[in-house]
């Protein structure tokens, strides 16, 4: 149907994805090589906001390019800093900072805010009880470097203007694809090598890459013993949408091409060797949710590939790191049996912990929330001390403790609002519903993993939602354009 679109080269088969694949390692290296070299740190994230500010007055996409490959490529956004701020951060508040004043110079900013569309209420509301949260913050006496670390993710939901319009170039969406794909080639690989190098001894539990890995990284990597590790990182929140939105375009009754299989195959190993339990119960909503719209048979035996191919990469896995000695069931085991006792394993134990806690914090300020920053302190009796932390690990009572309920239910109902929007577009192209099927399979996926981590108001949540509104406000003809270019992913001229 979509031959006569195809060109010589495919989009993924070209030099920007292998220049990018590398871009991906040498960003990690050179970050582990300057993590005590703050100067040459700070020089460097003078030159690439020079970089930026060169690139949007020479074509704002340009710039676009380089603020998108940050979030993908940059893992949890502090691989550079200067004076404690991330090259995440600054390179998202520069842009934004170009853009408007562009478009207050053009006088054209008011038809780029999307007047026309209920978003703009959604957000100018949201937006108003996030300006309070942040004061609200300040007024319970809460540390304005942890206001400012909430207020972060937030900042991206600004982009939904600029990228709304950036995303129209076919070139840049070439750009987008290649970089998501290696987005998921390059996880894979670099957390199998931090697997290997701990589950062989060459690194430990403490060391001087352990170290970089959890505090510039903002990884963890966790001994469950028998030679398996978990690895995890901030951008692996995006794993469980894109493996659902990969599994629904292969639920499409046409003939794949085997790399969609292989892509998938990467999304999941990194998925095992993550081996969130929250993940799984995700995954599992979001598997459900992929029978919309699609045939029985077809949904069935896509999901059994899930399973199987997961089951296979996990086992062989624990197999391998063991020396044969386990199977990894045992890990599989205990993980099922601390979702109904929680105090047989560390994390659920700590999670149970802190919920009191929690409780209480919303119950002083339930209406309004306690604002932005909030942190919690409890008795861990696993390491017999108090401990203060802003991590709650209940996603939705955090919401509540920081927004108060109205804020909380308004960033719920957003992600309700794009989901609506999604199942409205399923209605009216009823012929080419995989990808967005998929799409609203990943909102599914975000709102159970919020329930026991930061995943609505993580960056990579927030990237997420902006990313599917992006889509969902355009009119149908972009999702013919959106078809095209995923057939032209691999597939090529002969």
């Amino acid at each position: 149907m979509y031959e006569e679109h195809l060109t010589k080269k495919s989009i993924f088969f070209s030099w920007q994805t292998l220049l990018l694949l590398c871009l991906f390692f040498l960003i990690r290296l050179g970050s582990f090589l300057l993590k005590d070299h703050l100067i040459i740190q700070g020089i460097l994230v003078f030159l690439l906001l020079m970089l930026l500010g060169i690139l949007y007055f020479k074509k704002p996409e340009y710039a676009w390019y380089l603020v998108l490959g940050e979030l993908f490529l940059g893992g949890g956004g502090h691989f550079l800093e200067i004076s404690g701020l991330s090259i995440r951060t600054i390179f998202i508040c520069f842009f934004l900072f170009l853009w408007l004043m562009q478009h207050l110079g053009q006088n054209t900013l008011k038809e780029k805010l999307l007047t026309k569309t209920p978003l703009i209420y959604f957000l100018s509301i949201f937006f108003v009880f996030l300006i309070f949260s942040v004061f609200n913050g300040l007024e319970n006496g809460h540390s304005l470097r942890l206001i400012f670390q909430d207020l972060i993710p937030y900042s991206l939901l600004f982009l939904i203007f600029p990228s709304n319009h950036l995303f129209s170039e076919e070139k840049t969406q070439n750009y987008f694809v290649r970089l998501l794909f290696v987005f998921i080639i390059g996880n894979a690989l670099f957390s199998l090598i931090t697997f290997a190098l701990f589950s062989s001894g060459l690194n430990t539990i403490h060391d001087i890459f352990y170290t970089w890995y959890r505090d510039v990284n903002i990884g963890k990597i966790t001994d469950l013993y028998n030679g398996f590790f978990r690895i995890v990182e901030p951008e692996h929140l995006l794993i469980t949408p894109l493996i659902l939105l990969i599994t629904s375009l292969l639920m499409r009754d046409e003939r794949h091409h085997k790399m969609w299989r292989v892509i998938r195959f990467f999304a999941l190993t990194i998925f095992c060797l993550n081996f969130s339990r929250t993940y799984f119960l995700a995954l599992g909503a979001g598997l459900i949710i992929l029978k919309y719209k699609h045939s029985f048979i077809k949904w069935l035996r896509e999901c059994f590939t899930v399973v199987i191919l997961l089951s296979l990469i996990f086992i062989s896995v624990n197999f391998i790191a063991s020396g044969g000695n386990s199977l990894g069931l045992e890990l599989v085991g205990l993980r099922a049996q601390s979702l109904i006792n929680p105090e047989i394993e560390l994390s659920s134990n700590t999670r149970m912990l802190i919920l009191p806690v929690i409780n209480t914090l919303i119950l002083i300020h339930p209406i309004i929330g306690s604002g932005l920053g909030a942190t919690v302190t409890f008795f861990d009796n696993n390491i017999f001390n108090t401990v203060t932390t802003s991590n709650f690990d209940w996603g939705y009572l955090e919401m509540w403790a920081e927004l108060g309920i109205f804020g909380a239910l308004l960033l719920v109902a957003l992600y309700l609002f794009v989901a609506a929007i999604l199942i409205m577009k399923i209605k009216t192209i009823p012929d080419w519903h995989d990808f967005d099927v998929g799409l609203l399979a990943g909102i599914v996926a975000f709102l159970v993993m919020n329930i026991t981590m930061p995943a609505l108001f993580h960056v990579y949540g927030i990237l997420f939602l902006l990313l599917v509104l992006t889509l969902a406000l355009k009119n149908t003809t972009v999702y013919e354009q959106t078809t095209k270019t995923l057939y032209k992913v691999f597939n090529r001229l002969k």
